[in-house]
């Protein structure tokens, strides 16, 4: 007699705790992002033009990318700032800080959402703030940070 294989659900809500029968609590693995859904939710969330759209996408598919490399693809709380800035080296500072701005806004879209996991996204951002050279940005990411801090109990 052949078992009945179960098939994984593809709309289970991430980071949520479910119980099995015998009182035992599994942590489900968070799902993958791709980033073009990302980039493209953030974009029509703020209604950006089509810069604005083209630089978030941009973004996405350079983290993509990165991730993919480190052997994590969509995994998004497992990004390295630094190290994906180390990557891109060879772009202007301005479009660097471009990058980084539009990085921000990624993850933060991606925690506010229950996406990403909002302290690895809020790490992140922080890191960022320290990363960058523009104040512009700095004020950006530390609003976002702000908006993930746990709400007191």
């Amino acid at each position: 007699m052949r078992k009945k294989r179960r098939r994984f659900r593809s709309g289970f809500v991430p980071f949520r705790k479910r119980t099995r029968s015998a009182g035992i609590t599994v942590e489900m693995a968070p799902r993958r992002i791709v980033a073009m859904t990302l980039a493209d939710e953030l974009a029509g969330a703020v209604a950006a033009d089509a810069i604005q759209r083209q630089d978030l996408v941009d973004a996405a598919l350079s983290v993509g990318q990165w991730l993919a490399d480190q052997g994590h693809p969509g995994r998004w709380d497992k990004v390295k700032p630094s190290a994906i800035l180390r990557c891109l080296d060879f772009l202007p500072n301005h479009e660097r800080e471009r990058f980084l701005f539009s990085f921000v806004g990624l993850l933060g879209h991606g925690a506010l959402t229950g996406q990403i996991p909002p302290l690895p996204a809020k790490q992140s951002i922080d890191e960022i703030s320290k990363l960058t050279c523009e104040e512009t940005v700095r004020a950006f990411a530390r609003t976002t940070a702000a908006q993930l801090q746990p709400l007191p109990c």
